[in-house]
C-alpha cells in the first residue's frame, strides 16, 4: 500500500485535527440532506433504486406506465429491469448446472438439449452451460447475481475467466475481484481478473496457455449486406504480429489511393491468403485436401436466369447464406460452372441413388448443395466440411431387391460432433416429405430443422391492363 509521510509541527496537535474533521462532518451532512431532497422529488425513483430483485420487483416494474414516470425513475426502472435480469439468469443458471451434472456419460451433453429447446446455436448453449458450472463453483459470483449486483455479461466475463482454473485458482481470483466488479466495465473485469490470475496462479497460467494454444481456430460469421466477420483465436504474440504485417503492407499508399488503412488492410488480408485458393496449393506447392472429392473452392448456387442477368433471384454461397445478384455473377465471371438438376415445386436438388454405402460425387454434391449446413437443429458448420450420414443406417444385409439405401432422402449432413451424438448419445433424425429433419433429444422431446434451400422464386405477376382496355381472349394477337 502507497502512502504519503507528513511533517509533525506547531499547529497540527489534536485540537487542530479534530477542527480539521469538521469541514468533512459539515459535507457528509450536506450529501445526505441532498440525497433525501432527491429521493422525496423522485419517490418511485428512489423506491427502485433500492429494490431488490424478485417478483415483488418483477410485479412493481410490470404496473408501471413508462409515460406516467419522471425521468429519473425511467432511468432507475431500467437499473431495475437490469437487476431482475441478473435474478432471472441466475435461476436459469442453477437448473442448468443441475442438468449438466447429470450429463456426464460420455457422448452426452446438455448444451445439445438446451440449444435444441432455446432455438439458438450450440456456441450460445455452451456459453450457458458454462456460465451454469463456474457459478456453480463459485457460489459467491453467483449470489452476486441473484441479488442484482453483476449484471449478466459481467457474470459471463467471470465465467469465460473463471472456468478454465482449478477450483481453488478459482475461489482465490474471485474473492480479489468480486468487491468491486459491479463499479467495473465488463473490459475493466477481464482485466483485473486475467491480471490476478497471473498474480495468484503463474504456473497455472502457463499450462493453460500452453492448453489454449491447441485450441486456436478461426471463425466466419455472417453480418448484413453481404458481408461478414472473420475472426481468430490465436497467441497474443501471433494475433498482433499478424496485425502488424497487415498494417505495414496496407501503410504505404499509392498517389491516388482514397481507401482508408483499415480498408487497406482488410484487402491486403485477402490478397495474401486467397492466392493459395485459386492455386490450388499450399505454400510448399503440395495440393490442397479434397473436401467431399473436390478442391476446396467457393460453392454458388444460383438459376440460369440469375447467371444471365435475366433475373435478380439471389443465390446461395455455401458457408454464408444468400447473396445479391451482382456477387453472383461477379464470382460467376471467373468460375467453372455444373448444371444442378432441382425440382421444379420445392427447389430440391435431385440425384440418382446408389446401391453401395458411398454415396455418388453426384450424390455429394446433391446433399451439399441441398442441406448447406449441419442438419442439427441450430448448427452452422457448413455442408462441405461434414460427413455425409444415412438417416436410417445402411444394411449391408439386404439383398438386391431392397430399395436403394443411398439415395438422396436418406442421406444428410451431420458435423462430427453431432454424427457422434446420432451414434452414440441417444439422438435420432428421421426426414419429413417436406425436408424437415425432425431430431428426437435423449428425453424423448423432439425438435425440428426446416429445409434451408428455399422454393423457387415465382416470376411476379403481370401488371394489369391500363383501365378501360378490354381483352380479346379468343383473338389472335396483333402481329
Amino acid at each position: 500500500m502507497s502512502t504519503t509521510a507528513h511533517e509533525v509541527g506547531p499547529g497540527t496537535g489534536s485540537d487542530d485535527a479534530a477542527r480539521g474533521d469538521a469541514p468533512l462532518e459539515g459535507a457528509a451532512v450536506a450529501e445526505f440532506w441532498d440525497q433525501w431532497l432527491w429521493s422525496v422529488r423522485h419517490r418511485v425513483a428512489a423506491e427502485l433504486e433500492d429494490a431488490r430483485p424478485g417478483p415483488e420487483l418483477a410485479a412493481r416494474l410490470a404496473a408501471l406506465e413508462p409515460a406516467d414516470l419522471d425521468e429519473a425513475a425511467l432511468v432507475e426502472a431500467a437499473g431495475a429491469w437490469e437487476r431482475l435480469g441478473s435474478w432471472v439468469a441466475a435461476g436459469q443458471a442453477r437448473v442448468v448446472a443441475e442438468l449438466a451434472g447429470r450429463r456426464r456419460a460420455p457422448g452426452s451433453s446438455a448444451a445439445d438439449e438446451i440449444a435444441v429447446r432455446l432455438s439458438t446455436t450450440r456456441a450460445v448453449a455452451e456459453a450457458k452451460v458454462g456460465l451454469a458450472i463456474s457459478l456453480d463453483r463459485v457460489p459467491a459470483a453467483a449470489d452476486a447475481l441473484a441479488r442484482g449486483e453483476l449484471d449478466v455479461r459481467k457474470a459471463m466475463v467471470l465465467a469465460d475467466e473463471l472456468i478454465r482454473l482449478d477450483d481453488d485458482a478459482a475461489q482465490q481470483v474471485a474473492q480479489a475481484v468480486l468487491p468491486g466488479a459491479g463499479s467495473c466495465t465488463a473490459p475493466q473485469l477481464r482485466a483485473r481478473l486475467r491480471r490476478m490470475e497471473l498474480v495468484r496462479d503463474p504456473d497455472g497460467a502457463r499450462v493453460r496457455h500452453e492448453r489454449a494454444c491447441t485450441e486456436r481456430h478461426v471463425e466466419l460469421t455472417p453480418a448484413p449486406d453481404a458481408m461478414a466477420w472473420l475472426s481468430a483465436y490465436l497467441p497474443a504474440d501471433d494475433a498482433v504480429a499478424i496485425h502488424t504485417s497487415l498494417t505495414a503492407l496496407a501503410g504505404d499508399a499509392a498517389p491516388g489511393d482514397e481507401r482508408t488503412l483499415d480498408q487497406r488492410r482488410a484487402d491486403a488480408l485477402v490478397d495474401v491468403t486467397t492466392r493459395w485458393l485459386d492455386a490450388g496449393v499450399h505454400p510448399d506447392g503440395t495440393p490442397l485436401t479434397l473436401r467431399q472429392g473436390r478442391r476446396p473452392h467457393l460453392a454458388v448456387t444460383a438459376s440460369a436466369a440469375t447467371l444471365l442477368g435475366l433475373s435478380d433471384e439471389p443465390g446461395e454461397l455455401a458457408g454464408y447464406g444468400p447473396i445479391p445478384p451482382g456477387m453472383v455473377r461477379r464470382i460467376a465471371a471467373r468460375s467453372t460452372w455444373e448444371p444442378l438438376l432441382t425440382d421444379a415445386w420445392t427447389g430440391e436438388p435431385i440425384a440418382r441413388s446408389t446401391r453401395r454405402y458411398a454415396p455418388t460425387q453426384g450424390l455429394r454434391d446433391a446433399v451439399v448443395a441441398r442441406d448447406r449446413t449441419c442438419t442439427f437443429p441450430g448448427c452452422r458448420v457448413p455442408a462441405a466440411r461434414c460427413d455425409i450420414d444415412h438417416i436410417d443406417p445402411f444394411d449391408e444385409r439386404a439383398g438386391a431387391a431392397a430399395p436403394h439405401q443411398t439415395r438422396i432422402d436418406n442421406l444428410h449432413a451431420l458435423c462430427r460432433h453431432h454424427h457422434r451424438a446420432k451414434t452414440h448419445a441417444g439422438w435420432t433424425p428421421t426426414r419429413r416429405e417436406d425436408g424437415t429433419t425432425r431430431w428426437t433429444s435423449p428425453t424423448g422431446q423432439r425438435h425440428d430443422r426446416p429445409p434451408a434451400h428455399d422454393p423457387p422464386i415465382p416470376p411476379p405477376a403481370p401488371p394489369p391492363p391500363p383501365e378501360g382496355t378490354s381483352i380479346d381472349l379468343y383473338s389472335p394477337p396483333p402481329f
